[in-house]
């Protein structure tokens, strides 16, 4: 019968160790990663309107300011407009957020239970030099979405 040499032995058990640690490296945490599933809401409202969804509601209260860039002018600043939302939880007024057009994107988290976020798509209308924007004539677009893990 012929014997191993130790210096094979160890060899053969390093290699299996690492082909162990590698195994353990790339499959077990690819298994243990949760699938995010995005539910996405979109809206318009006027100011004064609201955008319910379940048992919460997003309400566009009012312009706070509105100093954009006229469409019709070149500016070296493009300038910002503010809104005033209202957020609530079964009817019942938990916050208000201010959002910037410079802003990206406003976390929900603190008025609702889970992983929500609000993005102001547009502001309509667009200043123009020529008129005088109403409050009653602008119009939020925006995008509410749920993270959801599975």
């Amino acid at each position: 019968m012929q014997e191993v040499s130790p210096i094979n032995r160890s060899y053969f058990l390093l290699k299996l160790t690492l082909l162990i640690a590698v195994f353990f490296l790339f499959v077990i945490p690819a298994s243990a990663q949760e699938e995010i599933e995005e539910i996405e809401h979109y809206a318009q409202t006027y100011v004064g309107e609201a955008f319910h969804f379940d048992g919460k509601t997003i309400r566009f209260k009012e312009v706070l300011s509105d100093s954009r860039c006229p469409s019709d002018v070149t500016c070296v600043w493009a300038g910002e407009a503010k809104i005033l939302i209202e957020i609530f939880k079964n009817e019942k007024l938990v916050g208000e957020e201010i959002i910037s057009s410079l802003s990206q994107e406003l976390s929900l988290a603190k008025f609702f239970q889970g992983n929500f976020s609000l993005n102001a798509i547009a502001l309509t209308p667009y200043p123009k030099t020529s008129r005088k924007i109403k409050t009653s004539d602008y119009r939020l677009k925006f995008k509410v979405t749920e993270m959801l893990e599975n």
